[in-house]
């Protein structure tokens, strides 16, 4: 029983996970608190159920066709409504601003779609197999396979090419960067962007999981959150293994107490860390 607990939350902590790597990288780079990150995921969710409810295009695909449009639209938000901000007050003022843009998607979502819960049924949710004496559903793991490997996409794209390397250098040191030829204004503003697919991605990759309604988006940055504090703050790492730790905590806890406790359980880890260890698990000794 145990085996298959872990099993199931691990496979939903790599969602998990790379929901949260969008916001870590971008608090990494800018420390920008992007509360937009939510409505991100909400949005991708939202494509993914209308791409697929109308031309019946699989979500697994959908998110590949999507990405340069969320890629714009985070680069937008970035260029005109967080870049003027002076850097002193970049934090705090970036923080309501991002709320706001949040608040405004979810509502216009509410009045596009309706409160009205949606979900995407594809042809093999009801199927299942078996491993290790654990039932795992075709979605849960073909979303958790496609997080991992997207997973491993990024941290390649970070560590082999000029525009993964340039961004680690601006996280380590804007000035220095600067001086050696990199365009950190670009480098940020691509950042954003990147951060805001990573999460319409996972938002896409969930849509055969999670229901989808305007709101959803408060629950998933929550967890985003929690994730980010917990493995380190602007730690890729972290952030793998924070995903996968709230993925198996909340598993734990849907199976050992009530249901409701699933949820909590961010609230708990988030107030954990906070009290125990403020740098996270890794804070401090990775940034990749």
């Amino acid at each position: 029983m145990i085996t298959s607990i872990i099993i199931n939350g691990i496979l939903i902590g790599l969602i998990y996970a790379l929901l949260a790597i969008g916001l870590t990288v971008i608090f990494g780079v800018m420390r920008i608190i992007n509360m937009f990150h939510g409505e991100a995921v909400m949005l991708g969710m939202y494509a993914a159920f209308v791409l697929f409810d109308r031309f019946g295009i699989s979500p697994y695909i959908s998110v590949f066709l999507t990405a340069p449009v969320f890629f714009v639209l985070g680069a937008i938000i970035y260029k005109f409504l967080i870049d003027p901000i002076p850097a002193r007050e970049r934090e705090i003022t970036s923080l309501i601003i991002t709320l706001g843009i949040s608040f405004i998607f979810a509502t216009s979502a509410m009045y596009i779609w309706s409160a009205d819960y949606r979900t995407v049924t594809l042809p093999f949710s009801q199927n299942v197999m078996v491993f290790l004496q654990t039932r795992i559903g075709y979605p849960a793991l073909i979303s958790s396979c496609m997080s991992a490997v997207l997973i491993v996409i990024f941290y390649l794209f970070m560590s082999k090419t000029y525009m993964g390397r340039a961004i680690r250098a601006t996280e380590l040191d804007k000035d220095t960067a600067s001086v050696m030829g990199v365009n950190v204004k670009w480098i940020s503003i691509a950042t954003f962007g990147i951060g805001v697919v990573l999460a319409a991605m996972a938002g896409g990759i969930l849509s055969p999981i999670f229901y989808i309604y305007p709101f959803v988006g408060g629950n998933f940055v929550i967890k985003a959150f929690t994730i980010v504090v917990l493995g380190g703050m602007g730690s890729v790492t972290g952030a793998l293994l924070g995903g996968v730790i709230l993925g198996v905590s909340e598993a734990l806890a849907s199976t050992f107490l009530e249901y409701s406790m699933k949820d909590i359980m961010a609230f708990i880890l988030f107030l954990g860390i906070l009290l125990f260890k403020p740098s996270g698990i890794l804070g401090g000794k990775t940034r990749l």
